[in-house]
């Protein structure tokens, strides 16, 4: 170790000074990862969740369509095409078959930790992972950026303290490793200006970004700034990105038909201008909220040093780019937890606002002693947690638990032959049994008694499974399938209803 970094210290004592140095930081590493392991609901929950470890399953089995589990009704084709259909599928033009929606990435990357830890762990430790790597790569680009090791634990811990990066990290969302795998792009990218071949993992990073996210491939703005007119890092890029190209060109050839297809179909019509004025307005609420106060210091970014215009450059493009795209995104202004689309840019937010708080210390004159780390670091904290309590953050992930419970309370007390009426919970009950489901929203009146009627034939049961929502929310539920119905049993909230189908049916 080179003494000149430590003047006043012997040489022996520099391991110990060092040791001194990373324990806070380790410390608080262990800390968060046992507050991630202690709130962690890494279930098949709603569409998206349920969706991730539906995909992840099917991969394992080498498919990339999964059946649909059919009442016995003689003409399955005539009924709307969703009525066997769970939540994160579309279906297929046979009637019998659907593929998931959702990208690929975090389905392939769950896979990869259930073939080594198995699946039962997979999904909690994929996520685990990756919420803690996100903290460390804040920590290194803020490091690349010229922030002193206090300076950059403080950025990790600004992400850290976020009720949005909590909130989706102890659930199955692709939002984390978005933001991971974009940000090990970008600065992989930045790297490659002293060591070219780091553009090849920079291209590979990318990839998996770009499986995880489609519209991740707007890291190839910031990643252009860092290379700069160089080819050669350039055609390392592209050899890094070809394999997950390739793949991803082949899955969507196999799931959809089409090499530039995704599960989500057309989405333009959810992209307009007149989205822009709410979007923004929530953007200027919430970013305080979810990033602290401190985030809005990115605006006075420093660019009038020549030596930093490139790094300045980066931040400010790759800061903006996202935010920018999802300012006409239908859903961006829908709640605070859907500014998880702009994730990704959270990482040169944090360093951009640390860089001008720098500034502002050297302006006057604080640089000489470090006594305000402290106080802002607890700062941080308390505003995170305070919002977070507030947010209800915390408890998202047991809030999930309520599906896998539900489905071994189906197991349990519902015959196996039986077919489940449902929508909210449609995802994760195939994901946990093996029920035939109808999704009530899907069908009318007129199709629930054909179904109904195929079953009483059949000698085959129906249940329902019914958040309160579903039930109270201008009757939907009753609305589509009239009848009947004796509730024999609850699950928290969800309740679940047996049809007692009359005797002229």
């Amino acid at each position: 170790m080179d003494s000149r970094l430590f003047p006043n210290l012997a040489p022996a004592a520099l391991p110990r000074r060092l040791a001194w140095q990373l324990l806070p930081p380790a410390l608080g590493f262990l800390l968060y990862a046992l507050l991630l392991a202690h709130f962690m609901g890494a279930y098949a929950g709603g569409s998206d969740q349920s969706g991730y470890l539906n995909e992840a399953r099917l991969l394992d089995q080498g498919r990339v369509t999964a059946p649909m589990l059919l009442v016995p009704d003689p003409r399955p084709d005539t009924l709307p095409m969703y009525t066997h259909v769970p939540l994160g599928f579309i279906p297929n033009a046979d009637h019998v078959t659907m593929t998931p929606t959702y990208p690929v990435g975090l389905p392939l990357l769950i896979l990869a930790v259930a073939r080594i830890f198995g699946w039962e762990l997979a999904p909690a430790l994929a996520m685990g992972a990756h919420a803690l790597f996100g903290l460390w790569l804040v920590y290194r680009l803020a490091r690349e950026a010229g922030l002193a090791p206090g300076w950059a634990w403080l950025g990790a811990l600004l992400l850290a303290a976020s009720p949005l990066y909590f909130f989706v990290s102890v659930q199955v969302m692709s939002d984390v490793p978005a933001l991971v795998w974009v940000t090990a792009a970008v600065l992989c990218a930045w790297r490659s200006r002293e060591r070219t071949w780091m553009a090849l993992p920079a291209g590979m990073a990318l990839a998996i970004a770009v499986l995880v996210r489609p519209t991740n491939l707007l890291a190839v703005a910031p990643m252009a700034i860092a290379f700069g007119l160089t080819p050669r890092r350039w055609l390392l890029l592209f050899l890094g990105g070809v394999p997950g190209a390739l793949f991803l060109s082949f899955h969507n050839l196999a799931a959809y038909g089409h090499a530039i297809t995704t599960g989500y179909g057309s989405v333009g019509f959810e992209f307009s201008p007149v989205y822009v004025p709410a979007t923004l307005v929530y953007y200027v609420t919430w970013l305080p909220v979810l990033l602290t106060p401190i985030a809005l210091l990115a605006l006075g970014l420093p660019v009038s040093k020549r030596p930093w215009l490139r790094l300045s450059g980066l931040l400010a493009v790759w800061g903006l780019i996202y935010p920018v795209f999802y300012l006409f995104y239908s859903h961006a202004h829908d709640d605070w937890w859907y500014l998880r689309f702009l994730l990704p840019a959270f990482p040169p937010i944090i360093v951009a606002s640390l860089l001008t708080a720098r500034r502002l210390v050297v302006r006057f004159n604080l640089t000489p002693r470090a006594w305000w780390l402290a106080p802002a670091a607890l700062a941080v904290l308390l505003h995170g947690a305070a919002w977070s309590r507030h947010l209800h953050a915390l408890t998202i992930g047991r809030t999930e638990g309520i599906y896998a419970e539900t489905a071994a309370w189906l197991q349990a007390h519902v015959p196996a032959n039986a077919a489940v009426a449902a929508m909210e919970t449609t995802g994760a009950l195939f994901y946990y049994t093996d029920f035939t489901l109808v999704r009530w929203d899907m069908i009318t009146p007129a199709d629930f008694q054909r179904i109904a009627g195929a079953c009483v034939v059949a000698g085959r049961p129906i249940y329902a499974v019914l958040y309160p929502y579903e039930i109270d929310e201008w009757h939907a539920f009753r609305d589509h399938i009239p009848g009947p119905w004796t509730q024999v049993g609850t699950v928290r909230q969800v309740s679940i209803w047996r049809y007692d189908p009359p005797a002229t049916l």
